[in-house]
């Protein structure tokens, strides 16, 4: 038993020797230098007018830069997409050499690189031919792809990730926007279709309304919602370069018709025909000849008609813009107001205050309870073309709620009213009312009258 435990001892020992000699003896070695990078090509990237793909199997493409925008002149004459171009020029910029595999090879056909299977170039402003670079087959382990300049005889890696970044086609490269709009440039729309039509306009404010058929609030997010989809819509393929007939594309007689009035005076107009295929539609500008396959979320969005773009809150309340706000409700009116002050770290205080018919300081944050609640209350249907103001109990209000903004902002407000058994709400500067659930109204009204 003893020499079991000296042999143990001695074991534990020479490790403890081992791993102090490691400690003091590695930790003092100089850590071995990085391997210096160094760049495939060296050039301005805002000196390029001219990028062009020359794979070994496919066509070739080139782009040239035309003042701010690059066109691509072959296989095609028509626009590129400025952004995938610039992507492209930006990952030969920076490209890197991974290793250098040898100076010179004797058989470039080991390395796929006696016929490469592409050929990036790109022509730099006052030169007379192109930098290229050569890409052959990947290496065995899969992590580089060989490669090399024609002007020199040695044969390097880069990184294989980067074989998309060069392996374009025609497509790929073209620009591929179907309207050419910003949404911020959408003064109004106008909406045709199975669903029925529409019409919607924004204010110099920035808030949505519906013009036609009739006149309501509509969503500010629903309705950015559908100006982004427009904004960012583009052909998946081309069905036609040039169509002479539209009718093969159900295009005679558009099933959908967006129209964009813009803030330059000038009007888009999205015209939506036939479908190809599952989840695809033949779409154009009308000004334009060519005929684009699109796919279906723009079509599958504006299928749920007008009423996925209506306002359904009650009211759409940024609590931090509220200064102030009224509530008339029991036969008496009650006005609240917001101060604000510093505190030692420069950050903004606020405190609510009622202010009549008494004054009384308020629980800060049960006012902010109270105000977010109305953006929680949705519609459960509307009436679009409502009776008198007594048929729905809003002859004589059961609450009123007017928000007051800063200088530059009108005021909002809305009012409730209860008719055998229901309730329905009025929106300040809307022809149509509301109608709400009972329990989330009247928890509404209780918040507010308990402050």
């Amino acid at each position: 038993m003893k020499a079991t435990f000296v042999r143990t001892y001695v074991a534990v020992a020479l490790l403890a020797g081992l791993g102090a000699y490691i400690y003091f003896v590695e930790s003092k070695r100089e850590p071995a230098p990085e391997k210096p990078t160094e760049k495939v090509f060296s050039f301005d990237k805002t000196k390029v007018r001219e990028v062009s793909l020359a794979p070994k199997d496919g066509e070739a493409v080139r782009v040239v830069k035309e003042g701010e925008a690059w066109k691509m002149v072959a296989p095609m004459q028509t626009a590129a997409d400025g952004s995938e171009v610039d992507s492209l020029v930006q990952s030969l910029e920076t490209l890197q050499i991974d290793e250098v595999v040898a100076p010179s090879v004797a058989k470039l056909a080991d390395f796929g690189l006696e016929t490469p299977r592409n050929t990036v170039g790109v022509l730099l402003v006052g030169a007379s031919e192109p930098l290229k670079l050569q890409i052959g087959d990947k290496t065995p382990d899969g992590g580089g792809l060989y490669a090399k300049l024609p002007t020199q005889p040695r044969v390097f890696t880069i990184a294989s990730y980067l074989e998309g970044s060069f392996t374009k086609k025609p497509f790929d490269l073209r620009d591929r926007d179907v309207l050419h709009v910003k949404r911020d440039a959408v003064k109004s729309l106008e909406v045709s279709g199975p669903e029925g039509d529409y019409a919607l306009a924004r204010n110099d404010k920035g808030d949505w309304t519906f013009t036609r058929p009739i006149s309501t609030k509509a969503g500010r997010w629903t309705v950015d919602g559908l100006l982004g989809l427009l904004e960012s819509l583009k052909m998946e393929s081309v069905a036609a370069e040039d169509a002479k007939d539209l009718k093969p594309f159900g295009l005679d007689k558009p099933v959908r018709t967006v129209k964009l009035d813009l803030a330059d005076g000038t009007t888009k107009t999205l015209q939506i025909g036939s479908s190809p295929s599952a989840k695809k539609y033949h779409a154009r500008e009308a000004s334009a000849s060519r005929v684009a396959i699109i796919a279906e979320a723009l079509v599958d969005e504006l299928a749920k008609g007008s009423n996925e773009f209506r306002e359904k809150r009650l009211l759409d309340v940024a609590t931090y813009e509220v200064e102030g706000f009224d509530i008339e409700a029991d036969g008496v009116k009650r006005v609240y107001a917001r101060s604000s002050s510093k505190d030692k770290d420069g950050v903004d205080v606020y405190k609510w205050k009622r202010t009549a018919p008494d004054a009384k300081d308020l629980d800060t944050n049960k006012v902010q309870d109270a105000l977010f609640k109305i953006g929680g209350i949705e519609a459960s249907g509307f009436v679009d073309a409502p009776e008198g103001a007594e048929k729905y109990g809003l002859d004589k209000p059961d609450f009123k709620l007017t928000l007051r903004y800063a200088a530059g902002k009108d005021p909002a407000w809305f009012e409730l009213g209860r008719k055998d058994g229901k309730t329905y709400g009025r929106r300040a500067n809307d022809a149509v009312l509301l109608e709400l659930d009972n329990a989330k109204a009247d928890e509404l009204v209780k918040a507010f009258k308990e402050i």
